[in-house]
């Protein structure tokens, strides 16, 4: 179940595996966290980080792209080829996996105006808005401090390098390489407070020219997998239950019910994400616990509500203590939490 999970990433500023790997939420060399670049003073350094993260989020929407890049966790290294089009104002992506299994994942006819509330918290939009579902927000830079560094090149191209550091253990830091010309992030690495690296993404090669060749042939044998788009105005269903407790900073980034996953809530704080997940159990003994894949926890426990059991699983980037809190704040409306099963094992 855990394993199963852990592919159902959120969407993250376009930071799931394929927005996570799209948006490169998040790499490079990793650097000491350290002053303030001296080139700017504070003001300047703060005006010249919501452009960067502003740019950044238009390109990768609005963009024609294609490339290579190299995605590293855990001891692992898998290869992928992005591609990005914008056609008649909408979006056609897809990432193919080029070692194991043959995979690619395509996401097809998303309108470019209709913006996450990831985007709106990168393009500085979500403070403005009148709505209950902002009411945790205070800003990007309450939650995270940011440090522009020295430049540097990948792929053949000079990027800025924009070190992200969290201001509470309840979310991970990022090192962020931008391309000056596109502001397209060519790199990323996500790191712990302890400033252990979770996960590196890099591209090997970019490119700008993409034809109508832009989706190549596969195999018979390849997995392809088509995630629903849901459209812009979709209302948000009201859950019967709700968290007690939330890190500050994050907003609902939308929900829904699922046939063989029950109730999904998401969330984000404009740079990490994490979705709630609420089932019912079955027969079967559930596992108890967490699973991780590089910056990806999956935290799972089981709860009774007047006398049914449900398993609770929290999937996203963000720390492992963060989940097993949030998972434990679930409460069913207004009454008191649900009341915890006792660990067991699965049947062996």
């Amino acid at each position: 179940m855990s394993d199963r999970l852990l592919t159902m990433r959120p969407r993250l500023f376009v930071p799931v595996l394929l927005p996570r790997i799209l948006s490169f939420l998040l790499l490079t060399s990793f650097v000491a966290i350290s002053v303030v670049s001296p080139r700017v003073g504070a003001a300047q350094e703060s005006v010249a980080v919501s452009g960067l993260l502003s740019e950044m989020s238009r390109a990768l929407r609005e963009m024609d792209y294609r490339g290579l890049f190299t995605y590293e966790f855990g001891g692992a290294l898998q290869t992928l080829r992005v591609t990005h089009r914008v056609m008649d104002g909408e979006e056609y992506e897809n990432v193919e996996f080029l070692n194991g299994p043959s995979r690619r994942v395509e996401r097809n006819g998303r309108q470019v105006e209709c913006l996450s509330p990831a985007d709106e918290v990168l393009r500085g939009l979500l403070p403005s808005l009148n709505s209950e579902l902002t009411q945790n927000y205070e800003g990007l830079q309450q939650h995270y401090q940011f440090y522009i560094r020295d430049d540097e090149r990948i792929a053949g191209r000079l990027a800025t390098v924009l070190q992200i550091v969290p201001r509470d253990d309840y979310r991970y830091g990022y090192t962020l390489s931008i391309d000056k010309k596109t502001s397209l992030p060519l790199g990323s690495m996500t790191f712990t407070s302890r400033r252990k690296v979770l996960e590196r993404l890099q591209f090997a090669s970019l490119d700008l020219d993409v034809d109508d060749s832009w989706v190549g042939a596969v195999g018979a044998t390849t997995d392809i997998q088509r995630p629903e788009i849901e459209p812009c105005d979709t209302e948000q269903q009201q859950m019967p239950w709700t968290l007690g407790w939330l890190p500050a900073g994050f907003v609902s980034a939308g929900n829904s019910t699922l046939p063989d996953v029950g109730d999904v809530q998401l969330y984000t704080d404009g740079l990490s994400a994490f979705s709630v997940f609420l089932e019912p159990m079955g027969k079967n003994v559930a596992a108890q616990g967490k699973a991780q894949r590089g910056a990806t926890v999956a935290y799972m426990q089981q709860h009774v509500f007047n006398g049914k059991p449900y398993t609770v699983t929290v999937v996203g980037e963000i720390p492992a203590v963060t989940a097993q809190r949030i998972a434990g704040s679930l409460r069913w409306g207004q009454s008191e939490p649900l009341q915890t099963l006792p660990t067991q094992q699965p049947p062996s």
